[in-house]
């Protein structure tokens, strides 16, 4: 995808943005998807961990 762009991108040592605004926009969603997955996992353990405690 982009397959212009990037050429551009190469042939002109990066004064062309390797990748477009859309493309930045996906992978920067896609990993905050997964950090917050991450995240909420951990903090179901820590409650389940706070309650096998009694606290």
């Amino acid at each position: 995808m982009g397959l212009f762009r990037k050429t551009l991108s190469v042939s002109t040592l990066g004064a062309v943005d390797f990748r477009s605004d859309k493309e930045r926009t996906a992978a920067y969603t896609k990993a905050t998807k997964k950090q917050a997955k991450k995240q909420t996992k951990l903090l179901k353990q820590q409650v389940k961990l706070q309650k096998k405690l009694g606290r």
